[in-house]
């Protein structure tokens, strides 16, 4: 009975995706695969490794652990798996996104299945477009997102309605995807499980929403709501509330009401008039191409990440992938065709195809 129900939940909602048919079948497929599993040996067939080596990363997970600079400032705390836990993560991840597809809010467009893959749609476009020409714009950030869903919760979420695993299956798949008893940065499986987590605080923020008629998205953490009128204060205390009651904070550094009377961002991107780049990122990533033109990629790095000592090859590699994951994202917003994104690629290509291989950037 219970798979059966899984089942129709699964294909409920498929049609609600623009996504071509064959696409559509083969996530609903494989949203299906993952809702019939019963035990480890099953879980292994799925992720096509032996039941030695779940046991082994299980019991011997392996990371490390490294700090990022944040993009205001401050550092982030990395913990990245190994090769064969990345691996298998990576693995598990493909069949999470499937069901996630089928199911997630229309609020929802962070930490879904690539958009190459119905459309190229550029998801944090797609989420600042629902903002677009409000009299307000409320943006809430929560503090500390991945390391507040710790490895009790991501159990109870396999043993929920949403799996219906039993305790031992959910408590292989807990151990699998989170370290220190917390989700980790740096998993490829923390954001279709966070998404997971966070199903029932979208629909209770939702029907908030729809009951005030004020939009409302989530990209990952941030959240953002617009509205034609004032938003009030106890609309406000709502949204606190609900937060609060999911084991979520908010950053309050990052809580803040813009009115049409100025700048209106959501995700970094501004709203106003229409979707656009704010001219402050254009004008960090040609600061950071003439910087490199001018003193080499490494003093570059090294003056980007504000660090003390000459950077090493990994933080290099790092930087260059960043940097070009920002000039795609400028093609994305402003199309392929645009003058200033044409400029910038350029410019990357011609400093860095001898170097790297072109990385992939979503």
């Amino acid at each position: 009975m219970a798979r059966r129900w899984r089942k129709k939940y699964v294909s409920a909602d498929t049609n609600r995706f623009k996504f071509n048919k064959k696409a559509r079948q083969k996530h609903t497929f494989n949203a299906l695969h993952l809702l019939s599993l019963e035990n480890e040996n099953q879980l292994c067939r799925m992720l096509d490794i032996q039941l030695g080596s779940l046991s082994n990363v299980i019991n011997n997970p392996a990371y490390q652990s490294f700090e990022i600079p944040k993009k205001k400032g401050g550092k982030r705390n990395i913990d990245a798996p190994d090769d064969e836990l990345k691996n298998i993560q990576q693995k598990l991840n493909f069949f999470l996104n499937a069901y996630y597809l089928m199911i997630k809010p229309n609020a929802v467009f962070g930490f879904v299945i690539r958009p190459s893959e119905y459309g190229k749609i550029c998801a944090i476009a797609q989420n600042a477009k629902q903002h677009v020409g409000k009299y307000q714009v409320l943006n809430v950030d929560i503090k500390d997102f991945f390391p507040s869903i710790n490895a009790a919760q991501v159990r109870a979420l396999f043993q929920s309605e949403i799996f219906q695993y039993d305790e031992h299956l959910a408590t292989l798949l807990a151990l699998l995807t989170t370290y220190k008893g917390k989700l980790p940065i740096g998993a490829p499986s923390s954001p279709a499980i966070s998404n997971f987590i966070c199903q029932q605080l979208d629909d209770e923020l939702q029907l908030l929403c729809n009951a005030k008629e004020i939009a409302y998205t989530r990209y990952a953490d941030d959240l953002t709501f617009s509205s034609s009128v004032k938003i009030d204060t106890d609309f406000i205390l709502d949204i606190v509330s609900i937060i609060n009651k999911h084991h979520f904070r908010i950053n309050e550094k990052k809580f803040r009401i813009q009115s049409e009377n100025r700048k209106q961002t959501v995700t970094g991107l501004v709203v106003n008039q229409k979707v656009n780049i704010d001219r402050k990122y254009i004008r960090n990533l040609r600061a950071i191409l003439h910087d490199i033109r001018l003193n080499g990629v490494e003093e570059a790095a090294k003056n980007h990440f504000k660090l003390k000592q000459r950077p090493n090859d990994t933080t290099i590699n790092y930087f260059i992938n960043r940097l070009g994951g920002l000039i795609n994202f400028v093609g994305q917003v402003r199309g392929n065709q645009d003058f200033i994104y044409y400029r910038f690629k350029g410019t990357f290509d011609e400093l860095f195809a001898s170097r790297l291989k072109q990385p992939k950037y979503f």
